[in-house]
């Protein structure tokens, strides 16, 4: 029991440090399985290199490959225009966008820290100049892009779909990515309520009928709600150089051009297909993703090098070692009995649904102010006695640890929250941080809470 109790102290010491110091919590959780094994077990490294994930180490890889060569290439780059051109610029809108282009992006693969570094400058940037809350926009991207998490070829879902393989469950890609996705909308349309976004809808539907241009139209400047549209010269469409038509608030600047819209070719249309092919056979067929989106990235790479060029360098290394290093400790934990002690510690509260709350609850803490990816790679083997039980849905408790483990990324201790809190303006800066901890404080409550209805008998 005592070396048990102190594998989990390393463990939780590891956390501490990574969470502090900010030191890689994969490369913490190495040395700490070193120490274990040369100190305390006596075993020798080798049963530490025993507990390797080799496989995740593959999917890891090419999965981030695979990303970063469509983003390098300006595959990710293109999907974001079309998605920006489509809304007319409506303020109502705006958002929704914000959520869907992080939602659809990280759906393909990116990391979340990826996307909302991308999207956030921007979508922080466009709150400012049209009126929005940023604390509307910042949820919203936070929301948008904890929607993709758990995609098949996203790294946080293959994560928990190959360890629930390798422990001799069946995994479920599709109702995993599909309930995030239901739920994180369910938790957009609160923001959009609570925070601002039915007075811009109110304010658009109030004022006259504005010009909002379809894509591949002039741009558009606007003030507030309000838009007045624009020739490529800056010149108000339909005068001649006369004053432009104003808004409903009376402003007479027209705004400068517009960017002209990203070119499709051959490259991108290559590469979004075989993203397509990669993620179809993800979901249903049996093959190998790590193995199956290496080889995308090979071909990809053998077809068109020169756009490919420096794609080797978006491989997410730090994320490898994090996910790598903090597996290959469970393994070791796993190989020495301390999973399964927890486990029969878990299961001697006598009631599957306090069990799967506790275990999930412990996510949403943790991973408040720690990483997401480190705190799934803990929990799910961590249950797996619980779940090998059959007392519970292995589905529903993948999803709701899952969701309580991620939703509270919207706290400003967060990785992708403290992102997003960085961009905002300056003396916006702290009414935004404020809103997050709230926001933050309420998920890390509700999250174990609501999700239990996905481990309900029955439910699945």
């Amino acid at each position: 029991m005592q070396v048990h109790l102190l594998a989990i102290a390393v463990l939780a010491l590891a956390f501490l440090l990574g969470a502090l110091r900010g030191i890689n919590l994969g490369a913490v959780a190495l040395v700490g399985g070193g120490a274990m094994v040369l100190l305390v077990t006596g075993k020798g490294v080798d049963e530490l290199y025993a507990a390797f994930p080799a496989d995740l180490f593959v999917l890891l890889i090419g999965v981030t490959f695979l990303f970063g060569i469509a983003a390098v290439n300006g595959t990710i780059e293109w999907v974001v225009d079309v998605l920006s051109r489509s809304v007319r610029g409506r303020a109502s809108v705006m958002p929704w966008l914000l959520f869907l282009i992080a939602g659809v992006v990280t759906s393909l693969g990116a990391l979340a820290p990826v996307v909302v570094g991308l999207v956030a400058p921007i979508g922080m940037r466009l709150a400012k100049k049209h009126g929005i809350s940023p604390r509307l926009a910042g949820l919203m991207i936070l929301h948008g892009a904890c929607c993709g998490n758990f995609s098949p070829v996203n790294l946080l879902g293959a994560t928990v779909n190959s360890t629930l393989e390798r422990g001799g469950l069946d995994p479920s890609p599709i109702a995993l990515f599909l309930a995030n996705i239901g739920y994180n909308v369910l938790l957009g349309v609160v923001i959009y309520c609570l925070f601002g976004g039915l007075k811009l809808w109110r304010a658009e539907r109030d004022t006259p009928a504005l010009a909002f241009p379809a894509v591949g139209q002039p741009a558009v400047a606007t003030v507030g709600a309000a838009a007045i549209a624009t020739e490529p010269g800056g010149t108000p469409s339909g005068t001649s150089g006369g004053p432009a038509r104003t808004s409903a608030a009376g402003s007479e600047a027209a705004g400068p051009p517009g960017p002209q819209p990203l070119g499709f070719d051959r490259i991108k249309g290559l590469t979004l297909a075989v993203i397509v092919v990669v993620g179809v056979i993800a979901m249903v067929g049996k093959v190998d993703l790590g193995i199956l989106a290496l080889s995308a990235a090979v071909i990809l790479m053998v077809v068109a090098p020169k756009s490919s060029a420096g794609a080797a360098k978006r491989i997410a290394w730090d994320v490898v070692l994090l996910i790598c290093g903090v597996v290959t400790y469970v393994g070791l934990l796993n190989e020495i009995g301390t999973i399964k002690f927890v486990g029969d510690a878990a299961n001697s509260l006598g009631s599957p649904l306090a069990t799967a709350f506790l275990i999930c609850l412990i996510g949403a803490v943790v991973s408040a102010f720690a990483s997401s990816a480190g705190i799934i790679a803990v929990l799910i083997p961590l249950a797996m006695p619980f779940l090998l039980s059959g007392q519970i849905s292995v589905t529903g408790m993948a999803i709701a640890v899952a969701i309580s483990a991620t939703v509270v990324d919207s706290t400003p201790f967060s990785t992708i929250g403290a992102v997003v809190l960085s961009n905002a303006d300056a003396e916006d800066r702290d009414y935004t941080y404020r809103g997050f901890l709230s926001w933050g404080a309420l998920m890390v409550v509700t999250a174990p809470v609501l999700t239990m209805a996905f481990v309900l008998p029955g439910l699945l």
